[in-house]
């Protein structure tokens, strides 16, 4: 029960950290995707991007994929952790 509990908090923190940081739509769906892709829901794991495939996969141009990860970067949902390399951050 208490790793549920646990478990709940940091979804709590982690919305909370999206809605105080006025991530758009895009910055969301990008969020996501890299959770899902890449992170595989993995807490700390860390992953490689590409921000080019990613615009294409998404319809989106580069420099907006690039924009969302900085966002995500400066809300501290997603960890920079060297030269495309990131990690999911919910503590």
């Amino acid at each position: 029960m208490e790793n549920n509990t646990n478990d709940l908090r940091a979804v709590s923190i982690f919305i909370n950290a999206m809605s105080n940081h006025k991530l758009s739509k895009a910055d969301i769906l990008l969020l996501n995707y890299l959770m899902m892709k890449y992170a595989g829901f993995e807490q700390g794991k860390s992953f490689e991007i590409n921000q080019s495939k990613i615009a294409e996969n998404f319809a989106l141009k580069q420099p907006n994929v690039s924009r969302s990860i900085k966002k995500l970067v400066a809300s501290g949902l997603l960890k920079s952790e060297g030269l495309n390399t990131f990690s999911i951050d919910m503590s």
